[in-house]
């Protein structure tokens, strides 16, 4: 391996839980705005994985993509809401206050990948305003040699296109190149893109029984370090 990739929210990272904060108010905003074409709001909400006023670990609102969030509402509401849901999504994203609790000793295994001579980066769903207030906030802009974040109508994870600042920048075979991450989307990200390992973490939203193309399930991302000495 050349290059270690990590998601960021529920990686590096303790998933943020303003994100699932964002997740409520747009499924309660989406509920409001298309009340008149949804038939059962419980089971709109329960179909989107919202019960008791929480998200539920492994579904569409806890990990699915923004277009896989967006096709639900579609579903739910009988007709096309992709506009709607773009753009009240992108502004649930920027006003958005980030919560940046690191995960204990990734300061440390940065530090160790770094000095051993492999090139690190993120590839997330946050918005570069996101990815830009974690960097300031941890200091960590030193560590990563490509920061990958997703915009409005972007692609998205696990899109293999979302890899191409990497590949375009950078010569680099995909096989020398590692992802690791917390969901099934990180994953099949590598898979898309053919990467040479995939490492899913359980700091974040991921259930264990999600991540059958992993190469390795681990504790935390720290465990990378020792998975590349092997």
């Amino acid at each position: 391996m050349k290059w270690i990739l990590f998601d960021k929210d529920g990686t590096i990272i303790y998933f943020d839980c303003s994100w699932m904060k964002i997740g409520l108010k747009l499924v309660d905003d989406f509920m409001e705005t298309y009340e008149h074409s949804i038939e059962d709001k419980s089971a709109a909400y329960a179909h989107l994985g919202v019960v008791d006023g929480e998200i539920l670990p492994g579904t569409i609102m806890a990990s699915g993509a923004l277009d896989e969030m967006v096709q639900a509402f579609c579903d739910i509401a009988n007709q096309d809401v992709t506009d709607w849901a773009q753009r009240r999504s992108q502004t649930l994203v920027d006003n958005r206050v980030p919560e940046n609790v690191l995960v204990e000793g990734i300061t440390e295994s940065l530090e160790t990948l770094q000095q051993q001579g492999y090139k690190l980066g993120i590839v997330t769903s946050d918005s570069k305003k996101g990815v830009e207030q974690f960097l300031e906030v941890t200091d960590f802009a030193h560590f990563f040699d490509v920061v990958i974040s997703t915009e409005a109508n972007a692609v998205e994870k696990p899109n293999p296109e979302v890899l191409n600042p990497l590949f375009e920048q950078y010569d680099v075979a995909p096989e020398d190149v590692a992802i690791v991450g917390d969901t099934a989307n990180d994953i099949q990200t590598g898979v898309n893109a053919k990467l040479g390992l995939k490492v899913a973490v359980m700091t974040g939203v991921g259930l264990k029984d999600e991540f059958t193309k992993a190469d390795y399930i681990v504790e935390t991302a720290n465990d990378i370090v020792s998975i590349l000495d092997k």
